[in-house]
């Protein structure tokens, strides 16, 4: 009876092993029904398990991942890269990539690299993720201890190609800070190259007196997107408006005014002469009037010489009078239609001096920029 429980026993271990075996074959690459990857092509989730047999010891004689690993540092990422593996296959997969990514600090293996894209995959990281399959295909499939593993990892890579884009920024302002998406990349002057998610980006730059902000088109996956990040002054991007573009307006009615103020002069001075002319013919007609006599008659051309200096002298107080409230007016309307400042973005800068042109190659996608400064 003992010896037939024994090969019960037996039996189910080896059916457990076989079954074990098979989930640890690796299912082809599928597109699950995520939110998207910037791309709008939906987050690629793969249903893959991790193996219960991996050893990360196979590959042939010539191991060329192994070279100068010491055998205890082997054995401390094996151990490290199984736990992985429990939680990689219980769903756990923030902390699965995070054992996987103690085990690459032991030994710098191509199947740790390929459990870890795994994980990256699911918690939708795909750049991450298309750099590590990067790295698990290196040495081809000896060290990935299968050619499905292989072949897997080269269709997710093509299903990742789809949603990573490459950029590449430049900035030659000293000092200036440089960031994408928020993120600081690097202190001008230099050249930024890295991976985004298909979609729109915003890179900026920053420096104390010089701001500056552009924010890019969708950027799409395949050829490297290039731009130049330019900084400009305040003074550079201050910019001058009145209420009215007919600027002379003002000064034509001050002008007006002092002419009207000339003219009221030159009647003043006529009435002042023909006071004048009145006063010496009353005073010539007293003297011939001899000793005793009462004075000159009023004559009709005393009273005409007397009537016309009045409406003369009033015509010129009437005029000087609308001198001065012309004057004022047009000194009113030149402070109200003064220069007042306003400050514009970069990107307008850009939009007075520069035209864009869209290029697309081979190898680079962009725009060419062509103005001056």
């Amino acid at each position: 009876m003992k010896n037939v429980i024994a090969r019960s026993l037996s039996a189910g271990v080896c059916a457990a092993l076989v079954i074990g075996t098979v989930h640890a074959q690796p299912a082809p690459p599928t597109r699950g029904s995520g939110s998207g990857s910037g791309s709008g092509s939906g987050t690629t989730t793969p249903a893959e398990k991790a193996g219960t047999n991996e050893t990360l010891s196979k590959g042939g004689d010539t191991r060329p991942w192994a070279a100068g690993v010491a055998p205890n540092e082997q054995k401390s990422a094996l151990q490290t890269f199984h736990d992985g593996n429990l939680q990689l296959n219980d769903g756990l997969f923030a902390k699965a990539a995070e054992k996987y990514r103690d085990a690459l600090k032991h030994w710098d293996h191509p199947a740790i690299h390929y459990n870890l894209a795994l994980a990256e995959m699911n918690l939708d990281q795909p750049i991450q993720a298309s750099e590590d399959f990067d790295a698990s295909v290196r040495f081809g499939e000896a060290p990935l201890q299968s050619k499905d593993k292989f072949d897997n990892a080269k269709g997710y890579l093509l299903l990742l190609k789809n949603q990573i884009a490459e950029v590449e920024v430049t900035c030659n302002k000293t000092g200036a800070k440089v960031m994408v998406d928020s993120q600081l990349v690097f202190t001008a002057p230099g050249t930024y190259k890295g991976k985004v998610r298909a979609g729109k980006h915003t890179f900026v730059a920053e420096l104390e007196g010089h701001p500056t902000r552009i924010d890019a088109p969708y950027i799409s996956p395949g050829p490297p997107f290039r731009i130049e990040l330019k900084l400009y002054t305040a003074r550079e991007l201050t910019r001058y408006h009145r209420k009215w573009q007919k600027t002379w307006v003002p000064y034509v009615v001050i002008g007006s005014g002092a002419l009207i103020g000339a003219i009221s002069g030159i009647v003043a001075l006529s009435a002042t002469n023909d006071y004048a002319s009145y006063d010496q013919k009353v005073a010539a007609c007293s003297t011939g009037s001899g000793v005793g006599m009462s004075g000159c008659g009023a004559t009709s051309d005393l009273t005409s010489i007397r009537s016309g200096a009045d409406t003369k002298r009033t015509l010129a107080f009437v005029g000087y009078g609308i001198a001065g409230a012309t004057i004022v007016t047009g000194a009113l309307l030149a402070y109200l239609n003064r220069p007042e400042a306003y400050q514009i973005r970069a990107e307008d800068l850009q939009d007075e001096h520069l035209t864009f042109a869209p290029i697309v190659s081979p190898t680079m996608a962009g725009a060419s920029i062509q103005g001056h400064f």
